[in-house]
């Protein structure tokens, strides 16, 4: 079966997933709506936990050629506002067929909040994906913020298998699902998903999401930073859908990557595919703080 995992695979990641990831190489698929946006610039300002960071954009909440344009916009802005990119590529899965949704009412035109100007060129390096696939070195971690297509796919085409668990952004147990009966990157690829949670993985979920301490209905920050920009702008358009309610779901998952400690690891089993799903909750000591995010 295609979604099948040899015993031999599997017992790699396991010995994978318990060596000390020494390289520190972290890499990101992203979908480049607004909450990506507010990922990828909370882990940009906390570089000192990576060597390197790949950045993948996929196709999801806009066409993987829009998710690219996206990045090269805000790595353009993060480094013209003093963000360190060194040791920042941009992988090029345009070529690859991938999934997608348009939802200005969510996330802008652009997918991002219409927040930049268009650039020409790339602030990093570009490499294309099937040049990334037979280079990439052992060690790198995995940041799934999109759709899981893409991941499900470079996983059967590099070289080396990722150290630890994949950390996605998906999926949802008991709170009410948000496109097509699912969570949305569940939704737009549901076997890419259920395959991906096959393997070793922390599941960031809408039961993660939708909790006090991740509502920033009514809030405005006031730093200034590019990363306030993005905040700012998704409290905006969340408001006016609905304006009790407002989770950055991307932006809470790239918190879980820079501070587990804060979570917890809940396996909760799934009979679709006769597993459990490792989904991470925020601490029951942390469920009222308003100064996570």
């Amino acid at each position: 079966m295609e979604d099948t995992i040899s015993q031999e695979r599997r017992n790699a990641l396991e010995q994978m997933e318990s060596t000390p990831n020494m390289q520190r190489r972290l890499v990101i698929f992203a979908d480049y709506g607004l909450d990506d946006a507010c990922a990828t610039l909370y882990l940009l300002e906390h570089r000192e936990q990576f060597d390197h960071i790949d950045i993948l954009p996929v196709g999801g909440n806009v066409h993987a050629v829009e998710a690219l344009s996206n990045i090269r916009k805000l790595l353009c802005a993060a480094r013209d506002s003093g963000t360190d990119l060194r040791g920042v590529r941009i992988i090029d899965s345009t070529d690859q067929y991938q999934r997608y949704c348009h939802l200005p009412g969510i996330h802008g035109e652009d997918g991002m909040g219409d927040l930049l100007p268009s650039v020409k060129s790339s602030p990093v390096p570009q490499v294309p994906y099937a040049d990334w696939t037979g280079e990439i070195e052992e060690g790198y971690r995995i940041l799934s913020l999109g759709p899981c297509t893409m991941v499900r796919r470079a996983l059967g085409d590099v070289k080396n298998l990722p150290g630890g668990r994949i950390l996605i952004m998906g999926g949802c147990i008991h709170e009410e699902p948000n496109y097509n009966g699912r969570e949305f990157n569940d939704g737009v690829d549901h076997f890419a998903f259920n395959w991906t949670v096959r393997r070793p993985h922390a599941a960031v979920t809408l039961d993660t999401c939708r909790v006090p301490a991740f509502n920033l209905a009514g809030a405005r920050k006031t730093g200034g930073k590019l990363l306030d920009t993005f905040v700012n702008r998704s409290v905006e358009l969340a408001q006016a859908r609905h304006p009790e309610k407002c989770y950055i779901y991307d932006y809470i998952a790239a918190l879980a990557l820079v501070h587990p400690e804060l979570f917890e690891d809940c396996p909760t089993y799934l009979p679709e595919i006769l597993r459990d799903m490792h989904v991470l909750m925020l601490k029951k000591e942390y469920s009222d703080r308003r100064d996570l995010l």
